[in-house]
């Protein structure tokens, strides 16, 4: 019963640790992000980008630009 218990804590350790690890991926892909957002270079070719209206609205925008 030992053996069994000494089996399960470390696959528990490793298991913690490959999850510590892909956080770390995860924060250092946000940091770069971030970074390249607040402190990049805005390129004349570039748009912005454009957020769509969701389809509810859509319907209200053209009854006011029927009248």
């Amino acid at each position: 019963m030992h053996s069994v218990g000494t089996v399960f804590i470390d696959l528990m350790v490793g298991m913690f640790f490959i999850g510590l690890a892909g956080s770390a991926v995860v924060i250092l892909i946000s940091f770069v992000e971030d970074f390249r957002e607040l402190f990049g270079s805005d390129e004349p070719g570039r748009e912005p980008t454009v957020v769509s209206q969701p389809a509810a609205a859509a319907p209200l925008a053209s009854h006011a630009e029927a009248r």
